[in-house]
């Protein structure tokens, strides 16, 4: 067990001055976590617009109820409404609301997509973060990209908007939905992201978020994002890349010109075939050729053996960017990875809830503002707290900020000397609770809990429960169950 002297003799000095007012009556618990983070008119009533009644949910507390729901996965609505229920009762003038959870959801639904948006954009932009440093000086804006696909619940409009993999039986698999997102290396805030049916590729996502790009951003992928449209295009808009070269290019390191050991410079030709998600304006717009620059490292893996990754990239200068400055950069490459896996198997955005695609977009916002959320006060910590920022635990951060802040919310207004060094003392037990740094760890993708011996569903559950009811009434048919 430690005391408060231990951790503030380590962490005080860079606290104390990123300290701010905590709001002295919050609506919710949260709210003391959001208040100096958000912009209060993003939660505010818009005035002869949606929200704009006073209602016993309104728009602050609904969100703050809702974000209850996604920072713990296993709370449903109804304990989102017994949340409120209690909060109501505290009031000087109790008021005595419906047990049921129609108003509730009502309310949520309420909330534009774009609004959320707003808000997810809002504390990215406002996250704390120590600029990445590898012994090279200042480097430009790092933005990780990569895809992933989230399960739904199997409802017919989720079905119809998202429908399931073709190699699922018909209402034997769930709706499928194909997630590209795009992090800051720097903070890992999700900056941007794309959503779609699971029919559309990962590179026509990638496209739409082109755009977000500013001109100095370097991006950083897998091999997947890497080709010659792609690259071609980014350029163009005055953005670098760094990509694993696919594995359909040919990695002759004999043509080109030498840039130094396993390191080249060559032209790669316009390709005759066009990308299916460009159009044909913007494929004429691209040059007939394209310079690109393929540099090869060596990497140790198990059992003494050694792997040979080739990268392809448009930053040509190799004074500025040597080569084992690429290899570093894209060994980062795999934080991204470790972001999905917070977002997806920490806050359980692997299968969302909601039976509507229309809520499920929002669902899908309010995990990424919860995700959000918590790298921004990993963020505070990290920097008021001198200690790296990749190595802050995010579910132990996540676990910290909803034990505080419930305590917060306890101590009355009047003492805010209280609640400020409780809000200090919660950062530096999220700066203290660190993971071990394991930049090789390899897990293979298994599992070792065997799962119950069920068969699995080949037939939409409907025939099966008729086939159930035929085999018990008449057992001679022997009607087969699966």
């Amino acid at each position: 067990m430690f005391t408060t002297a231990l951790l503030f003799g380590k962490f005080h000095s860079g606290i104390k001055p990123a300290l701010r007012r905590v709001r002295a009556q919050p609506l919710h618990h949260l709210e003391s976590l959001l208040a100096d983070r958000l912009d209060p008119a993003l939660l505010a009533p818009n005035p002869g617009q949606t929200n704009s009644r006073q209602r016993d949910y309104p728009p602050k507390l609904t969100f703050l109820a809702f974000l209850d729901q996604t920072l713990n996965p296993d709370a449903s609505c109804r304990s989102a409404v017994r949340q409120i229920q209690a909060y109501h009762r505290q009031q000087p003038h109790p008021r005595d609301l419906d047990d049921s959870t129609s108003a509730y959801c009502q309310s949520r639904s309420r909330w534009t997509l774009a609004e959320l948006v707003e808000i997810r954009r809002h504390l990215a932009e406002h996250t704390a973060g120590a600029p990445l440093d590898l012994g090279w000086g200042t480097l430009p804006p790092v933005k990780l990209v990569d895809g992933t696909s989230l399960n739904l619940p199997d409802t017919p409009p989720n079905r119809r908007d998202y429908p399931p993999s073709k190699d699922q039986k018909p209402e034997c698999g769930f709706p499928l939905m194909r997630l590209v997102g795009v992090f800051s290396l720097d903070t890992g805030a999700l900056l941007e992201r794309e959503e779609s049916p699971y029919t559309t590729s990962e590179n026509a996502l990638y496209q739409s978020l082109w755009p977000t790009f500013a001109p100095g951003d370097l991006v950083v992928g897998d091999r997947n994002f890497g080709s010659w449209g792609a690259m071609a295009s980014l350029q163009a808009r005055q953005v670098d890349g760094i990509f694993r070269l696919h594995a359909s290019r040919n990695a002759d390191f004999r043509q080109g010109r030498p840039l130094g050991p396993n390191d080249r410079r060559i032209t790669w030709a316009k390709p005759g075939n066009q990308p299916a998600n460009l159009t044909d304006e913007a494929w004429a717009a691209l040059p007939a050729t394209l310079t690109v620059r393929l540099v090869r490292f060596r990497v140790p893996t198990r059992r003494g053996r050694i792997k040979k990754i080739t990268l392809a990239t448009t930053l040509l200068d190799p004074l500025r960017w040597p080569g084992e400055r690429l290899a570093a950069l894209y060994a980062r490459r795999w934080q991204i990875e470790l972001y999905f896996d917070d977002l997806k198997t920490t806050l359980h955005m692997d299968l969302l809830s909601c039976r509507t695609p229309a809520m499920i977009r929002k669902e899908l916002e309010m995990h990424l503002i919860a995700y959000n959320l918590i790298r921004s006060l990993q963020g505070e910590a990290a920097v008021g707290c001198h200690v790296p920022l990749e190595r802050l635990s995010f579910k132990g951060c996540l676990d910290t900020a909803c034990h505080y802040s419930q305590a917060i919310a306890q101590i009355p207004a009047s003492h805010r000397k209280r609640r400020r060094d409780m809000y200090a003392h919660m950062l530096a037990v999220m700066a203290a609770d660190q993971v071990p740094e394991r930049p090789d760890r390899f897990e293979p993708r298994c599992r070792k809990r065997r799962p119950k011996r069920y068969p699995l569903m080949t037939q939409p559950r409907r025939v099966l429960k008729a086939a159930a009811v035929d085999h018990l009434t008449n057992p001679k048919k022997r009607t087969p169950l699966s």
